[in-house]
């Protein structure tokens, strides 16, 4: 399994960078949103430990296993917490997890009630993908999202991600309920 090297990523106003301890507080308060908790993979309710344990624990584990890369998207200038954008489930070209030239990943993201609107995460999802391509060498980057999730299809369409005609029924990762999901894939 590979490892990734966390990376920082400054493009215009915003800043990517790898979650710090320091962030805990703003998470927790950001995914107090029934939005997020709603249309994510969050634990619903979810409460501070949650928040600790992503930025503590499971976001530098991904990163030294090279399974996921996810990031904080701040203010460049303030430094505001506007959203969460992230490469989750890296596979090499085999399908074994890690990251490896010629495999893939899925993007996934929330965004900060305050930041909604603003273009934030469609910049960002843009910028990690690029990224994705760039330096990681993937071929491709999936995308899914509970159908009627607006918001995040937008996100999806304006940053190049074909999408599937037709719903999947796919179990939920957070209560394995079946749902209908909406599927889409970008190439480089």
């Amino acid at each position: 399994m590979s490892t990734l090297e966390p990376v920082e990523i400054t493009a215009g106003s915003l800043h990517l960078r790898p979650w710090r301890p320091g962030d805990a507080d703003a998470v927790f308060a950001v995914c107090q949103d029934p939005e997020i908790q709603r249309w994510t993979t969050i634990p619903s309710p979810y409460h501070r430990d949650d928040a600790t344990g992503f930025v503590d624990g499971r976001s530098p584990a991904n990163w030294a296993t090279g399974t996921a890369a996810q990031f904080a998207v701040v203010d460049a200038t303030s430094g505001e917490l506007l959203a969460s954008v992230g490469l989750q489930d890296l596979r090499d070209p085999a399908g074994h997890p890690g990251v490896a030239p010629g495999g893939d990943g899925e993007v996934g993201y929330w965004c900060a009630a305050t930041a909604r609107g603003r273009g934030v995460v469609t910049s960002a999802v843009e910028v990690l993908c690029r990224w994705g391509f760039g330096p990681l060498e993937l071929a491709r980057i999936r995308w899914i999202a509970l159908t009627g999730n607006e918001a995040s299809r937008r996100v999806a369409v304006k940053a190049g991600f074909a999408i599937d005609p037709a719903p999947r029924s796919l179990p939920h990762p957070r209560d394995g309920v079946i749902a209908n999901f909406w599927t889409g894939v970008l190439l480089p």
